[in-house]
């Protein structure tokens, strides 16, 4: 699904409130993963929320696949959109409430999707051999008595059983340790032919994976980056008020410094290797 945010304004209904994003515009294509950074208050919730159809611009208009927003919802004809994107918010664990885990899995499915049961737990199995997570044990065993990586996934598993074309992640390695986090950008690095919006503070952890950055400013669009040419904007960044990714400060000193590497890396640990090559 191509998703175009055209001239889109936002501004909450109360009183004396300023805009909470102004004159967006951007296109996303089918597959692509994007990060979408800015400090606080600078417009990422409202923005996706935008997306997801849950608000309606009050300025321009979002389209999906030439389908305008407003004239989807006057027609009474969002949830067609709803139903292509998967949104997974920030602690998706704290939302949980059904009896088994199975239930909060399948709940999607069991309530929005005309499918048998069988249907069902098809596609639960195959979603959730990706995360390492058995079927059979999740009718067993509540949510809550999963670890919070075990709880993450299961959230994720969840959002990707209507197999959407689009998914949302609010900060999604938001409170997890460092090995979690690997394990959740592993898999959602895995995804193909889905466009990953990512929300988050900490670029860095996705800046190996992602293929473009917005950067959202005072509720405007301060920057639309290409990854490879992040390296060239660090100003950009600190412009925005947002610090730069380590690994591509590290990478800008080298270079003033005299020292010029082969190519950009968006991983720390591959700076490291390659600084070891390079000896």
């Amino acid at each position: 699904m191509k998703i175009e945010c055209c001239n889109v304004s936002y501004r909450y209904d109360v009183p004396g409130a300023g805009w909470a994003l102004s004159d967006v515009d951007f296109s996303l294509d089918q597959g692509e993963k994007v990060a979408v950074i800015g400090p606080a208050g600078s417009g990422k919730t409202t923005l996706i929320q935008l997306i997801d159809a849950l608000i309606l611009p009050v300025q321009g208009d979002i389209r999906y696949d030439g389908q305008s927003v407003l004239s989807l919802s006057k027609a009474g004809r969002l949830s067609s959109i709803r139903r292509r994107i998967g949104v997974l918010f920030q602690f998706p664990e704290h939302q949980f409430f059904h009896e088994t885990a199975y239930d909060e899995l399948t709940f999607t499915l069991q309530n929005f999707f005309d499918l048998n049961e069988g249907e069902i737990e098809r596609r639960a199995r195959e979603v959730v051999g990706r995360f390492q997570l058995d079927v059979d044990v999740l009718r067993q065993i509540s949510p809550f008595y999963l670890s919070s990586g075990e709880k993450r996934k299961l959230a994720l598993a969840s959002a990707l059983l209507s197999s959407p074309e689009v998914l949302i992640l609010d900060e999604p390695t938001a409170g997890m340790d460092a090995s979690g986090r690997r394990e959740l950008i592993r898999l959602i690095a895995g995804l193909k032919d889905v466009t990953i919006i990512l929300v988050t503070h900490n670029l860095e952890d996705f800046l190996d994976i992602v293929d473009r950055c917005i950067i959202l400013s005072e509720a405007r669009l301060a920057a639309d980056i290409r990854k490879d040419h992040l390296i060239r904007s660090l100003d950009v960044f600190q412009s925005a008020g947002i610090v730069p990714p380590l690994v591509l400060r590290v990478q800008d000193w080298l270079a003033k410094e005299g020292v010029n590497l082969p190519r950009t890396v968006f991983d720390m640990d591959q700076l490291i290797g390659l600084l070891r090559h390079s000896r």
